[in-house]
C-alpha cells in the first residue's frame, strides 16, 4: 500500500524553537530571572510550516511538578487576533480541579486559575504575565490561535501598536466581581442539538468526561474549542462521515509520564475521506474545509486520552453533512 493522502496532516512532534525565539527567551530570562522547579515537556506544534496552508496555530505542553518562587514566564503583550490559552486537569476523579495554581494577568487585573479552564483573549486585550506557581500534579497546557503563525506585540516595547487595538474592556464588573474574570471559562457546552443537557447514550464500558468548551455563545468573538477526557473503555465520536466549510484540528494526546508522554493506551483511528489513519501517538490532525472525515474512533482505552477539537469558526452549527 502506497501513503495515505492526508498523513502528512498528522502531527506528531513539537518544532524546534527558531534562534530569534531563543533569543527572545534568553533577553526575558535576563530581565526577569525565574527561579522555578516546575518541569515540563513539549508535545505538539501546528503552524503552516508544520501542515502547509494551515490557518490555525497550537503549542502543547505538558506540566509535570513543581512551584515558582520568582520571576515570570511570559512577560505583558498584545495580539491582533483571538488567542486562547488553556489547563486541562489529569485527575480522573476531579477533571475539573486543576491541582495547580497559575498565575495570570488579564487587563489590569492579577487572576488565579485552579480549575480546569480556557482563557479567551479577544484581540487587543493586554495579557500577561503567566506564572506557573505551583503544579502538584500533571497539567496538560497549551496556547491557541486560529492563524497560520504565532506572532506578538509587546505592550512594553511598541506602545504605539497597543493604542491602535480596537479591544475595549469592560465597563462594570461580572458577578465574579472583577471586569475581565467573564473571559475565564471553566465549564462544558452541551453537544446536543439546541444545548439540551441530555447525554447520548454510552456504552457501558466507557468512562468519559466533557471538560470545558469554547465558542462566541460563550465569550463574544471566540472561535470553537472543546476538550474531552476518554479515561477507559470504547466508544466513537461523530460517527457519520461529515464535513464543514471552516477547518478543524483534531487534537489526540496520552496521560503519559515524563518521558512517555506520547503513549496511546489503546487504539484510536480516524477516516479521511474514506482512508482510515491510526493515530498511534500524541497529535495534532489538521482537517481543511470541504474535507470528508470521520468516524473517530477509540477502542479499548486502557490508560486515559485526551481528546480535543477545534473549528476555525464562531458556532460549530456550520457543520455539513455528507
Amino acid at each position: 500500500m502506497g501513503p495515505q493522502k492526508y498523513a502528512g496532516n498528522i502531527i506528531t512532534r513539537t518544532r524546534e524553537y527558531t534562534p530569534q525565539e531563543l533569543k527572545m527567551i534568553e533577553q526575558m530570562l535576563r530581565e526577569h530571572p525565574v527561579e522555578t522547579t516546575v518541569s515540563m515537556e513539549r508535545l505538539l506544534w501546528m503552524d503552516n510550516q508544520m501542515v502547509p496552508g494551515a490557518e490555525m496555530y497550537m503549542e502543547c505542553i505538558w506540566l509535570w511538578s513543581g512551584e515558582t518562587k520568582s520571576g515570570l514566564m511570559e512577560e505583558p503583550h498584545v495580539h491582533d487576533f483571538e488567542e486562547v490559552i488553556g489547563f486541562i486537569s489529569s485527575d480522573p476523579d476531579n477533571p475539573k480541579e486543576l491541582g495547580a495554581v497559575m498565575e495570570i494577568n488579564l487587563g489590569d487585573e492579577i487572576h488565579y486559575l485552579t480549575q480546569s479552564c480556557l482563557v479567551h483573549i479577544p484581540a487587543g486585550m493586554k495579557h500577561c504575565p503567566l506564572t506557573f506557581k505551583e503544579v502538584r500534579r500533571p497539567v496538560f497546557f497549551f496556547t491557541l490561535a486560529p492563524i497560520s503563525q504565532y506572532g506578538r506585540t509587546s505592550g512594553f516595547k511598541n506602545p504605539e501598536a497597543v493604542k491602535k487595538t480596537a479591544f475595549v474592556p469592560p465597563a462594570e464588573a461580572d458577578a465574579s466581581g472583577t471586569r475581565y474574570g467573564r473571559y475565564i471559562v471553566t465549564r462544558p457546552k452541551s453537544h446536543a442539538p439546541g444545548g439540551n443537557s441530555a447525554e447520548r447514550p454510552r456504552p457501558a464500558n466507557l468512562r468519559a468526561n466533557q471538560i470545558v468548551s469554547l465558542d462566541s455563545e460563550v465569550s463574544p468573538g471566540a472561535f470553537y474549542v472543546d476538550f474531552v477526557w476518554i479515561w477507559s473503555g470504547s466508544m466513537t465520536m461523530s460517527p457519520q462521515p461529515h464535513k464543514h466549510d471552516f477547518d478543524e484540528m483534531i487534537g489526540i494526546a496520552g496521560a503519559g509520564s515524563p518521558g512517555n508522554a506520547r503513549r496511546i493506551g489503546g487504539e484510536v483511528s480516524i477516516d479521511i475521506e474514506g482512508e482510515k489513519y491510526q493515530i498511534k501517538e500524541s497529535s495534532l490532525v489538521y482537517l481543511p474545509k470541504g474535507i470528508d472525515h470521520c468516524p473517530l474512533e477509540f477502542k479499548d482505552i486502557t490508560s486515559p486520552v485526551l481528546c480535543f477539537t477545534i473549528g476555525n469558526t464562531t458556532r460549530w452549527e456550520t457543520l455539513k453533512p455528507v
